[in-house]
């Protein structure tokens, strides 16, 4: 994959590219890359997938047949790094029992626990972060995470194509695969809005499958079987991101 350097691009133009490389996950064109605003020096922000059987956190993914929402990363004075997750719709003992027998998790505590939705605190082995060393160590800001089977999905803002193509290569250089989605540069480096990765994922899909229009379009069900995961899932991320949208637009005239 190769990024072009010094390409002049109209601030209103917007092309999307189909990827040369199959993404198993699923043949859908709003998996592009998508290039808006001028060729200066521009923020990117790039949503990507790593698939590794060394990714943490997989197995107890796997194991649970869902999909865990990274909250938080948590620097602490050890060397070992803590994250904060949350799942949806999981027995609170089903999931600890997944988390005691996975590999790359030294110690955890919970935070909330229930079935409707379970927070947790996990202390992860250093063996199984080494990508994620790769990533914080390079001018980035990580803006959300979500654990699945095959790996994970990030979404992060690197400070140029430099730094993004150095993670790549490192990826390459080691036993985790890259696989990009989405790439999008602006001329103020993007926002975000506060939305982590899967809430602006559910919005789109949301959106373009009609969920908001009225008469609705579609229901949750359908939005859960294109994203691949529970209703309870979806309608958090939808009501977690509708709510930082909110605060990030209109209500923050009022603040």
């Amino acid at each position: 994959m190769q990024f072009a350097p010094g390409v002049e691009i109209s601030s209103t133009f917007v092309e999307r590219l189909r990827l040369r490389r199959s993404v198993p996950t699923r043949e859908n064109p709003q998996y592009a890359f998508i290039l808006v605003g001028r060729a200066t020096h521009m923020g990117v922000i790039c949503e990507f997938e790593l698939q590794s059987e060394d990714m943490p956190l997989c197995a107890v993914a796997a194991e649970l047949d869902t999909r865990l929402i990274v909250d938080n990363v948590v620097s602490g004075t050890t060397a070992e790094p803590a994250l904060v997750f949350s799942a949806t719709g999981v027995e609170p003992d089903t999931l600890e029992s997944a988390l005691l027998g996975d590999e790359s998790v030294v110690e955890f505590v919970a935070m909330d626990s229930a079935i409707v939705e379970s927070r947790y605190r996990v202390v992860l082995d250093t063996d199984y972060v080494e990508m994620y060393t790769q990533l914080v160590d390079r001018q980035t800001y990580p803006m959300g995470a979500l654990v699945t089977e095959p790996g994970w999905k990030v979404s992060t803002q690197f400070a140029d194509r430099a730094d993004l193509e150095a993670f790549r290569d490192a990826c390459q250089s080691s036993s985790v695969t890259f696989r990009p989605h989405r790439l999008c540069e602006t001329e103020h480096g993007g926002d975000n809005y506060g939305l982590t990765a899967p809430q602006r994922e559910a919005l789109l899909a949301a959106h373009r499958q009609g969920y908001f229009a009225v008469p609705r379009e579609a229901d949750l069900s359908e939005l859960a079987a294109e994203l691949d995961a529970t209703t309870s899932a979806i309608s958090e991320c939808l009501r977690r991101g509708t709510d930082q949208l909110i605060d990030h637009t209109i209500a923050s005239s009022e603040q």
